[in-house]
């Protein structure tokens, strides 16, 4: 004889807990007469929809209104629960402690990323119509891979002159660090700074296409409609203006800037907000620039990458059509050549500060995809602290059956038992979100640095105490339903007898589920940790094409003084520990560097335009860098500027077979005749993570902004420290109104990678957290399983098992558990870190050891957590657990 198909579990569950306490058990008998009724009639199907609808009929119409036939005392019952969940949690401390340690741990590192993620995503967004804001970019060759910001000096001015819609547009140079002096009347210098960042060169319209409207700069002094109108005239934010001059009004007063333009100060503004990628705290007039580089006006073929250009659209042009027009002036402006190789292009202010290829004035962007990694992070750090709590919930289940037993026994409701296990979740998160949330502005404050965060009080944000409450709420609901639910319904009869059963899915424990998800997570977080870090190995130790050890570069005033020069070289050189001395336009590459990028074609031929990096050097240049000479001859410093070297790479886009064919070949360069007298072994001007770049070196002295040091082998602090300050002495002597400041070569180049590095740390980080909050889950389940076979490890050690046989036993099923992860882990891993890797144009091989590395030290840790768990009882005399038997 067939059984009747039951009804839905769920809803009776549902009915329990939301009806009053007097009339569950009738609801549930009337709505199981009406479906015994339906399957007699309908299909089982339908019954069990009818069951449905008739259950929600019920608690809608009769339940939510009605008044409960007892008088509950409200906030009697929650003071009961809250003294019966004290009591309970100082009666388990240890899992106390282990469940409000993860969960901090947990809540305090969401927020703290939750928190770097709303300061990112917040670049350059108070800007009004930001949506209809770019900035002019350009891309070069025939894949248009060389993606770059600058454009050339006639450029915005033909686009304003020619296209009507063009309007509002706005172009700037960012120059950064300077040399400031204030002088007095009579011009003598009372004080002297140098600023390693903030100056750039701003048309008047610059407030129109970026006008800050959500964080406005206020304009303190001067007249905003002409302060940026006249040549040599500045701007100071508020924080410069106190420091050079103190308090009162300034307009007027005079900054010399590196010793050579005296520029009047003819306003005053508010500082910049931090999260923008305008990092400007000195303001001079655009049309200073003009004068300082009058004769690269009319250069359509020289480009400063520093130099940009913003464009604010007219709501009926696309970004497609805008291209288009600029295309077309391009064209007509420059031979054909050129702009079939060099085209312009719109990039979304959005944009700016997360697309790294173009990069930004910052000069650190972070991509979308990383903000959704590091979310992802967050989520996964939550639900990892939650599923520690529910193992180590259901763990203390075990211990705790009797008291639920008696509970129902002596007439306690299901649904008053699921309230008050909600209650204990509550409290315990209540306590680890206080703590985690003076923990977040600790690890904000610690890694500052690391994640380029402004201070902040979390007492003072919104946004923080928000979050903090959602991410709180969440938990406990996570965290606290299972567990509630599961304890609560034991059968009191077997709960009385420690008889218990665990939950399971798809015929697997459930915490056993539960634990591979986990250490899965924290597998994936792992090998990308370890893969990362490798890659920054890769990045800091492969050859770049140049020397970068016992480097040490210093800048030199712009004006042209070759005597001072000279006797600067000569006297460097004199020393011991000096090895060589080079000046140049720029270095080889690193982030502090000057970047001008120009066109070259062979003279009388049809040959592609190619662009190029200019650098101007001595003949000194690629002996001290190390830089390998190919074919014909090095430059000299009785050269002319017709007289250059090109790399390999050049050689081969200009389409010589062989280096030796390059030798002696007249060219154009940006419309000048030169002649190619050498060819250099290729070197990566740029990172690591781009390709290597098509260069030209040619002396010319009148460019010359840094010179060069290369040192002797200096192993010893002290012996470094002298050595530097003999080239202080020299530096004083030969320039003594200057600054001396320098910078290793090695470190210059390094900050490349700042970026990545920052990420690499991160990950590692996370990787530990990670593994502590999964090491307190597998706790949690290691406990429940030593609880239910104390008795049994007692018997076994009775009948002559050794310790080492009982560890084996514990240890097997769960090293299993993390193999599952580990095999869980690899693909997803895999995709992950592939798709970061594509980014770079040199990556390191993934192999297989770089996954099963940190599989292995997973592994080894949790292994080492279960042998300590378990060791206690397995080491217990058998005769304490088995003397009540």
């Amino acid at each position: 004889m067939n059984k009747t198909p039951q009804p839905p579990r769920w809803i009776d569950n549902l009915i329990d807990l939301f009806a009053p306490f007097d009339l569950a058990e009738e609801i549930r008998g009337d709505l199981y007469e009406l479906y015994r009724i339906d399957i007699n009639r309908k299909s089982i199907p339908a019954a069990r929809l009818a069951y449905i609808a008739n259950a929600f009929g019920f608690l809608f119409r009769r339940f939510f209104w009605k008044r409960n036939s007892l008088s509950l005392n409200i906030p009697a019952m929650l003071r009961n629960y809250f003294t019966i969940a004290y009591r309970s949690l100082l009666s388990y401390k240890s899992n106390t402690v282990i469940n409000v340690l993860g969960l901090t741990i947990g809540i305090a590192s969401a927020l703290t990323i939750f928190t770097f993620i709303r300061h990112e995503l917040s670049y350059d967004t108070f800007h009004s119509d930001i949506e209809h804001i770019y900035r002019v970019v350009r891309v070069s060759g025939k894949d248009r891979s060389e993606a770059r910001t600058g454009v050339s000096y006639p450029v915005p001015r033909a686009l304003k002159d020619e296209i009507a819609s063009f309007q509002k547009i706005t172009s700037m140079e960012y120059f950064g660090e300077i040399l400031v002096e204030v002088p007095d009347t009579s011009g003598t210098v009372i004080a002297q700074f140098k600023e390693n960042s903030g100056l750039a060169m701003v048309e008047p319209s610059f407030f129109e296409v970026l006008d800050f409207k959500d964080k406005p700069i206020r304009w303190l002094q001067g007249n905003p409609a002409r302060a940026l109108v006249d040549p040599f005239s500045v701007v100071l934010t508020e924080s410069l203006a106190k420091k050079y001059f103190g308090e009162g009004n300034i307009v007027g007063k005079t900054l010399r800037f590196e010793k050579e333009a005296d520029c009047k100060v003819t306003g005053v503004v508010s500082d910049f907000p931090a999260n923008t990628d305008f990092p400007f705290t000195m303001l001079i007039s655009y049309s200073t620039l003009r004068q300082i580089k009058a004769r690269m006006q009319d250069d359509w073929s020289s480009v400063e990458d520093n130099h940009q250009t913003y464009i604010r659209l007219p709501e009926n042009i696309t970004k497609e059509e805008a291209e288009a027009q600029i295309a077309k002036v391009h064209a007509a402006h420059t031979p054909e050549d050129l702009h079939r190789n060099r085209l312009y292009i719109l990039q979304s202010l959005s944009d700016v500060h997360f697309e790294s290829r173009f990069g930004n004035y910052n000069s650190r962007s972070v991509s979308k995809t990383m903000l959704l990694a590091m979310a992802l992070v967050a989520i996964f750090l939550l639900l990892t602290c939650c599923i520690n709590y529910i193992n180590l919930a259901t763990a203390q289940s075990a211990m705790r059956a009797k008291e639920v037993g008696l509970r129902k026994v002596m007439g306690s409701s299901r649904r008053s038992l699921i309230w008050q296990f909600l209650t204990e979740t509550c409290v315990v998160v209540l306590i680890a979100g206080f703590i985690s949330l003076a923990l977040s502005e600790l690890l904000l404050f610690k890694l500052q640095s690391l994640l380029n965060l402004p201070l902040q009080r979390h007492l003072n944000d919104p946004f923080i105490l928000a979050t903090l409450g959602i991410v709180m709420l969440t938990v406990i609901l996570f965290s606290g339903l299972y567990p509630s639910f599961s304890i609560s319904k034991m059968n009191p009869v077997n709960s009385l007898k420690s008889k218990f059963t665990t939950e399971t899915l798809g015929g697997f424990s459930f915490r056993k589920v539960l634990v591979v998800v986990q250490f899965t997570i924290t597998q994936i977080i792992a090998v990308s940790a370890f893969i990362v870090v490798s890659q920054m190995h890769f990045f800091r130790n492969q050859d770049m094409g140049f020397d970068q050890e016992a480097i040490i570069t210093f800048p030199i005033p712009h004006h042209d003084d070759s005597v001072a020069r000279h006797q600067l070289e000569d006297r460097f050189r004199a020393q011991a520990f000096v090895s060589n001395v080079s000046f140049s336009y720029t270095l080889p590459a690193g982030v502090h560097r000057r970047q001008n990028a120009r066109s070259i074609w062979l003279s009388g031929e049809s040959a592609p335009n190619v662009i190029f990096e200019y650098q101007a050097a001595d003949s000194s240049y690629i002996h001290l860098f190390g830089i390998q000479l190919l074919a014909g001859r090095n430059i000299n410093n009785y050269d002319r500027e017709t007289e250059v070297l090109i790399t390999r790479n050049l050689a081969k886009r200009l389409h010589f077979s062989t280096p030796e064919e390059a030798i002696g070949q007249p060219a154009s360069m940006s419309g000048k005749d030169v002649t190619i007298v050498g060819v250099v072994e290729d070197f990566y001007n740029n990172s690591l993570k781009e390709d290597l770049g098509s260069i030209v070196i040619t002396n010319n002295t009148k460019a010359f902004t840094s010179v060069s040091v290369k040192l002797q082998s200096v192993q010893q602090y002290e012996a470094l420290q002298q050595a530097m300050g003999a080239l202080q002495a020299i530096w004083k002597e030969t320039y003594p109104t200057h600054f001396f400041e320098y910078r290793f070569f090695d470190d210059n180049v390094k900050a490349y990678y700042e970026q990545e590095q920052k990420y690499a740390q991160l990950f590692q980080i996370f990787s530990i957290i990670f593994l502590l909050i999964g090491c307190l889950g597998l706790y949690g389940l290691i406990a429940f399983v030593v609880n239910r076979k104390s008795k049994e490890v007692a018997i076994r050690k009775v009948l002559g098992a050794t310790i080492s046989n009982i560890l084996v036993m514990f240890s097997k099923e769960y090293i299993q558990l993390i193999v599952i992860s580990f095999v869980l882990a690899v693909p997803v891993a895999y995709y992950i870190l592939d798709s970061w890797l594509s980014n770079f144009k040199n990556r390191i091989p993934m192999a297989w050891w770089m996954f099963v590395l940190p599989g292995i030290l997973v592994l080894c840790i949790a292994v080492m957590v279960i042998i300590l768990k378990s060791m206690r009882t397995v080491q217990a005399n058998p005769v304490d657990k088995l003397k009540y038997e």
